[in-house]
């Protein structure tokens, strides 16, 4: 029996159905498939009744998620104490997050954490250790444990599925993203979505669809029947790049607040996407994760400043 197994069998038990918790565990719906028969025949009785659907779990399955769940909170609680308890540097808090994150809102919120801890015993000289990935290595990393906390963009379209059972979250703040362009001579913006008396498409500058923000972004077009009015010239997997396209006067793009305030506030970049539907606005919140187990002593205050703050 692997642990997988166990992890997949919860997952299952969440999702309610076959082919959402494949996707939601990274493989196909035949192998997650193969996987559940697996662990009905180590278990030794039929744990789902795929006669409805959705499909439900039995009563041998109910009783077994039961199990399922508690070993994997033990061997969870177990593995981090284990880590923390070894960890080469325990006087550094390990934060997995992306890089758009770790450019615009990490060092003002780290400056102020360190602020609020520094009468803090506990926190005494610790230091931070940032590490940026993709959201889906990101979870991967943070997960296997082999970071404190996890710091994602988060939204209603593109939720973070973590277990609840495992791990909490605090809502650290939000960010917007906001449809800009670089100015025009006359203040205005040079290109602007849904202008009056478009004719031809207006050039864009796009997120890969791999990032959360690409996703977030894309899905909006969708929504509001834009794509025949933009112009894709270019995608990029980082915000910066996308930034200074703009700045170079190629196109519009939804880019975070944060990371284009000092051009806002000087007017070098203005907002595009204000004429007709309304707010073109995007908000995502900004979660930090932990554990539900007990963390060492650095990373408890670490996280009750974050909440606090």
């Amino acid at each position: 029996m692997h642990i997988r197994w166990l992890e997949d069998f919860v997952c299952l038990a969440q999702a309610g159905s076959l082919a959402r918790a494949a996707e939601l565990r990274n493989v196909t719906p035949p192998a997650f498939g193969r996987r559940m028969q697996a662990l009905e025949v180590w278990a030794g009785a039929p744990l789902i009744d795929r006669s409805v659907f959705p499909v439900r779990l039995t009563d041998e399955g109910r009783q077994f998620l039961e199990a399922a769940q508690s070993a994997l909170r033990t061997l969870d609680e177990t593995r981090m104490s284990l880590r923390a308890a070894h960890r080469a540097d325990a006087s550094t808090v390990v934060i997995v997050t992306g890089k758009t994150l770790a450019r615009s809102m990490v060092p003002a919120w780290l400056a102020g954490l360190r602020h609020a801890l520094r009468n803090d015993k506990a926190a005494a000289g610790f230091r931070t250790r940032l590490s940026t990935f993709a959201t889906h290595d990101a979870l991967a990393i943070f997960t296997e444990g082999d970071a404190d906390f996890l710091l994602c963009y988060n939204s209603p379209e593109q939720p973070v599925t973590l277990d609840s059972a495992r791990y909490q979250y605090h809502l650290v703040g939000e960010e917007r993203l906001v449809c800009v362009s670089a100015a025009a001579d006359g203040g205005g913006p040079q290109y602007k979505l849904l202008a009056r008396g478009q004719r031809a498409p207006v050039p864009m500058i796009a997120y890969a669809q791999t990032l959360t923000l690409g996703r977030m972004v894309n899905g909006e077009i969708a929504r509001r029947g834009l794509a025949s009015r933009l112009d894709v010239i270019a995608v990029s997997d980082f915000a910066e790049s996308v930034h200074e396209m703009v700045r170079q006067r190629m196109g519009l793009a939804w880019l975070p607040a944060r990371l284009i305030a000092d051009d806002l506030h000087a007017g070098r970049l203005v907002r595009a996407g204000l004429e007709v539907g309304g707010e073109s606005d995007l908000v995502m919140q900004i979660l930090l994760y932990r554990p539900r187990a007990p963390m060492r002593a650095l990373g408890e205050a670490f996280w009750h400043a974050a909440v606090a703050g």
